[in-house]
């Protein structure tokens, strides 16, 4: 049977970066809707044209849209593999869509991270967050980097800042995690996936503690949560 694990955070925390170094200790499959979307945004296809003017402003692209190519995406992951989910579930809805995806493709969710990080810290890196584009693979960096930099220029590269991490749209972005994805710390709390992780620290520090979780999650027979459509009743019924 395949599992599946959900990385959560604000913007700002590191999921992508973690999930890579994940992928290079670990043999499993990322999901990283992030990037996928900005894939399609720089193909200018037909989806790229829809989220783009959205994710421009620091807001998600549409549940359905969402829930139609995770469905998409998961479907071609070969069975028994290993998948970790990078930006989805974002909210609610998305969480219960994704309850019911994993239980049509027989692919349980067994862990959902959440990296933790303070509010100061995460706009100290978007701020200062910038992608060195050049003729090879495109990596991000920081510009206090200053060895990173250095990297960049040798390689003929140039220094880009993304749209969304303007300093307007990052207080927008912080905005909607806040209203829309914090909510899914208490719901998966509830129903006991949720495991914290401190995201201060080198990446490499970040991904060991993570590593910790994964290393006691393969030892550990799975059990199955309860659903969550009856932790959501069960939090509303405390409110």
């Amino acid at each position: 049977m395949s599992s599946t694990l959900v990385l959560i955070g604000p913007p700002g925390s590191g999921k992508s970066t973690i999930a890579a170094e994940l992928g290079r200790s670990i043999n499993l499959t990322t999901i990283a809707t992030g990037k996928r979307l900005r894939d399609e945004i720089a193909s200018g296809s037909p989806i790229g044209l829809e989220i783009e003017p959205l994710l421009e402003k620091g807001h998600f692209a549409p549940d359905s849209l969402m829930d139609r190519l995770m469905r998409e995406w998961l479907a071609q992951v070969p069975p028994e593999t290993l998948v970790l989910l990078d930006g989805y579930p974002r909210s609610t809805h998305q969480a219960l869509a994704l309850e019911k995806m994993l239980a049509d493709l027989d692919r349980p969710l067994r862990l959902v991270i959440a990296l933790e990080v303070d509010d100061a810290t995460l706009v100290q890196r978007l701020s200062g967050r910038r992608i060195c584009e050049s003729g090879s693979e495109p990596f991000i960096l920081h510009i206090d980097d200053q060895e990173a930099v250095a990297r960049c220029t040798t390689m003929g590269g140039s220094l880009v800042q993304r749209d969304d991490d303007q300093p307007a749209v990052i207080t927008e972005r912080l905005a909607v995690y806040g209203r829309e994805t914090e909510p899914l710390i208490e719901l998966y709390g509830h129903n006991g996936l949720l495991r914290p992780v401190d995201a201060q620290g080198t990446p490499a520090e970040v991904a060991a503690r993570v590593s910790v979780l994964l290393a006691a999650l393969t030892t550990s027979a799975p059990s199955a949560p309860p659903a969550l459509r009856s932790s959501l009743a069960d939090l509303e019924g405390e409110q």
